[in-house]
């Protein structure tokens, strides 16, 4: 691996990225939820693959959705 020249920036580190089925597996482990509130979360989203961060951002928008009646 080639050295950095000394007083540079450290490489941009970019946050795992992980399938809908990896997090609906891991739903309750990872974020004290059911899945089917993960796939709530998800849905109509063309997203192919999520950082826990924006995970967890959209299913707090989620749960704070107001319900239509």
């Amino acid at each position: 691996m080639p050295q950095q020249p000394a007083g540079s920036p450290d490489p941009v580190v970019r946050a795992a990225s992980y399938t809908r089925d990896e997090l609906l597996l891991n739903a309750e482990a990872l974020f004290e939820v059911k899945p089917e509130v993960v796939t709530g979360a998800l849905f109509g989203s063309v997203q192919e693959t999520y950082t826990i961060q924006e995970t967890e951002r959209l299913i707090r928008q989620f749960q704070t959705r107001k319900v239509l009646s």
